[in-house]
């Protein structure tokens, strides 16, 4: 998912789907060296912020996802699904 010409890290922003672990999540917020990640779980707060560890995200084995990954239990923006 990374382009060739660029800094692997230029590609984490706002909106990029990403997975770790198993699991599936979407960055919701960037405020300068900190960015939260919304994880895809049904759970009402399920966010981890990620402050300057996108080294270790990497390294960990986590990576960009393709943007049309449908997730299970929240929107692409990140807020819960509603239940019908």
């Amino acid at each position: 998912m990374f382009s060739k010409d660029s800094n692997i890290f230029d590609e984490f922003k706002q909106g990029t789907k990403v997975f770790l672990d198993g699991e599936y999540g979407v960055i919701v917020q960037i405020d300068g060296p900190s960015a939260i990640i919304r994880w895809d779980t049904p759970k009402e707060n399920d966010y981890e912020d990620w402050l300057s560890c996108w080294g270790s995200f990497v390294e960990m084995g986590g990576k960009i996802i393709d943007e049309d990954y449908a997730f299970t239990h929240i929107e692409d923006d990140g807020t819960l699904k509603i239940k019908k």
